[in-house]
């Protein structure tokens, strides 16, 4: 667990983050540093299980049960916010990115957080949805795109020069700024005593997580009771040129959660936290009034 504060004052509120699938805590060392100056608050990061610094969870998808790993997931963000909040009592918001914003609004219902802040929460089109529904009902399994390509990711690098010189080619990468790839390397690779540099999670378990969360756009969705569901405020935070948050979904989206808030980011991506981070930041402050009781007081919530 990493704790970003402000450097200098008290924090207002408290943020408990959740990272992207393959992209570990610090990766985004570079917007927690921002967030938590800018925005006087704590902001708390962990990596989720099988990553960084993490040992992977007890559950193993190659026995079966692929569709476990969202609740151990769940259950892991869970103990880790009743420990901090308990720890270090204050306003919490729970926030997160792709998988790690599902796991924000699910663990959310058995909590007492009241405000949520997803970044580019994976929102298929209904049509997809409903495919890859059956596909976790039918227990289908090296189906997901994402999976392949995290299994066939490289593992090991003769040097750093050499990894920032893949990475910077890779189109994944397209549009980070060095500062966020270094992060990266640093946050999800161990450098050997020879300088070469290895990925320390397995790209199986990566895939794994790939192929489990269409098992979060279901069950779990359906199971949030309406009154934790009305009682949320959500800032669902989208890149405006993203293929995985789809804007066709909001108004469902909406429905189930009806104080939802749909903030875009210009000329960005489902990566938009690395990409435009300067106007990622200047989005949070809605998130943040100056006044911690004000939050969406004068705010009119739409979903557009």
């Amino acid at each position: 667990v990493y704790l970003f504060e402000p450097a200098s004052g008290s924090a207002r509120r408290s943020v408990l983050f959740s990272h992207a699938t393959g992209i570990a805590a610090l990766s985004y060392t570079h917007i927690f540093k921002a967030w938590a100056e800018e925005l006087q608050v704590n902001v708390f990061a962990y990596d989720v299980a099988g990553h960084g610094e993490c040992p992977q969870c007890a559950v193993e998808p190659s026995a079966g049960r692929l569709n476990q790993l969202p609740a151990a997931l769940c259950d892991q963000l869970k103990s880790l916010y009743e420990n901090l909040s308990n720890r270090y009592p204050s306003e919490w918001t729970l926030a997160g990115h792709s998988l790690g914003a599902w796991l924000s609004l699910y663990t959310a219902r058995d909590l007492d957080v009241r405000h949520l802040i997803l970044l580019d929460i994976p929102l298929l089109p209904v049509t997809s949805a409903l495919i890859w529904a059956g596909a976790c009902l039918f227990n289908k399994r090296k189906i997901h795109p994402l999976a392949r390509a995290a299994r066939r990711r490289k593992k090991t690098f003769t040097n750093i020069e050499q990894a920032l010189k893949a990475f910077k080619r890779n189109h994944f990468f397209r549009g980070w700024k060095p500062e966020h790839i270094e992060n990266y390397i640093e946050a999800n690779f161990t450098t050997q005593p020879d300088g070469k540099l290895t990925l320390k999670h397995d790209p199986n378990w990566e895939a794994d997580l790939f192929e489990s969360q269409p098992q979060l756009h279901t069950p779990l969705f359906l199971q949030m009771g309406m009154r934790q569901r009305n009682e949320l405020k959500i800032d669902l935070i989208a890149g405006e040129q993203s293929q995985v948050c789809h804007s066709s979904s909001i108004r469902y989206f909406n429905i189930f959660f009806p104080h939802t808030r749909w903030l875009l980011i210009p000329n960005s991506g489902h990566m938009f936290p690395f990409e435009n981070t300067r106007h990622l930041i200047e989005t949070l402050h809605l998130s943040f009034p100056k006044e911690p009781n004000s939050l969406f007081n004068n705010i009119k919530i739409k979903a557009s």
